[in-house]
């Protein structure tokens, strides 16, 4: 049996199941992926917004999270035309977090940067996604719009601490600002970051000092887009 599977069709069997009292559903806007030649599918709807981070905390949104999924099933199976049959096959094995702590770089991404392609000589790696906000567990991310272009460069500096000589961040650790950070984060970018801040601390470990002209060529020899 064929099954809409678009946001639309998520939202409206969502809403049904919350006003026939089926509890714990947050969000009515969302995804379900279905791979090609597959009857699986992975579902991007239970959320929370995290209050803390302590073990306590942590252990409350796991058992929140978890407990939304068997209620998306029931919903599913109830107002989803063609899911009527569906199983839960697994769950994610830890709640996962958009934003977390960063480092104070000697350099910080601002939104300007991201939303005006901004360049810069001392790049190392280069980000190419627009802000991503997400502030409600009931709604859709937000996306701030972006000035025409191709991507926007990370600095070296955004890398490195502010005040430890020789320790490096990458992936979402880097130094921005809260909205240039919703660009950030992106798992394309957190490689791209990760390469480079290995590539960086091993320049620094031979040289004695992080000479971005050192670093940008062994990116570069590495095939490293900048």
């Amino acid at each position: 049996m064929s099954c809409d599977l678009t946001p639309e069709a998520v939202e409206q069997a969502v809403i049904k199941a919350k006003k026939a009292g089926i509890q714990h559903l947050t969000r009515e806007k969302g995804f379900i992926l279905k791979r090609e030649g597959s009857n699986q599918v992975a579902v991007l709807l239970p959320s929370v917004m995290p209050t803390g981070l302590s073990s306590q905390e942590l252990t409350k949104m796991e058992l929140d999270t978890r407990r939304q999924v068997l209620y998306y099933v029931e919903a599913f199976r109830r107002y989803l035309k063609g899911m009527e049959q569906c199983e839960l096959t697994m769950i994610g094995p830890s709640i996962g977090f958009r934003e977390t702590r960063r480092i104070k770089g000697k350099s910080m991404i601002k939104a300007e940067d991201v939303l005006n392609r901004k360049k810069c000589e001392d790049s190392v790696a280069r980000g190419g996604w627009k802000p991503e906000i997400h502030k409600d567990t009931d709604k859709m991310a937000t996306y701030m719009d972006v000035k025409e272009g191709s991507w926007f460069d990370i600095p070296l500096g955004a890398l490195q601490s502010d005040n430890i000589g020789n320790l490096y961040a990458a992936g979402r650790m880097i130094s921005a600002d809260e909205a240039a950070f919703a660009a950030v984060r992106v798992m394309g970018t957190c490689f791209a970051t990760g390469h480079s801040a290995g590539v960086a601390a091993a320049v620094q470990a031979e040289f004695g000092e992080a000479d971005i002209r050192k670093i940008r060529a062994e990116l570069d020899r590495q095939g490293v887009l900048l």
